[in-house]
């Protein structure tokens, strides 16, 4: 669906000499403002003035990675549901093998008026096109 690629740095390295835990977060957080913004969109406005916060998350550990590797992190999968989408995760290194699996949840949010909001059409449309 959407994909990007990057090298992990001494930053994401912890101190078992692998890639630490926190790491996968900040990728899937990454590539989703990356795919949102190939959307004409971004976190704080999918359209309309409705952006959305993040309300769960999951990671999955598959295999260590390393300094130096090469990541393919994706979005797999988008699930739009009326003020929430679930958005699915999987991260490769350079042999293709999985490293980590994931998804978050976010909701609609108006920010202006504080409140939980639908996900704009507008958006949903976006993705149906892919």
């Amino acid at each position: 669906m959407f994909e990007i690629k990057y090298k992990v740095t001494i930053g994401d390295i912890n101190y078992g000499g692998h890639m630490g835990n926190e790491v996968p977060l900040r990728l899937f957080h990454q590539v989703r403002i990356d795919f949102f913004n190939s959307l004409g969109s971004s976190e704080l406005n999918l359209a309309e003035n409705i952006g959305t916060i993040q309300i769960e998350s999951f990671v999955k550990y598959k295999k260590e990675s390393f300094l130096g590797d090469e990541l393919i992190i994706k979005i797999v999968e988008v699930f739009i549901e009326k003020t929430s989408m679930k958005i699915e995760y999987e991260v490769m290194n350079q042999s293709k093998e999985i490293v980590v699996i994931g998804n978050t949840l976010l909701v609609g949010y108006d920010y202006g008026r504080k409140k939980i909001s639908r996900i704009p059409l507008e958006f949903v449309e976006k993705i149906r096109l892919i």
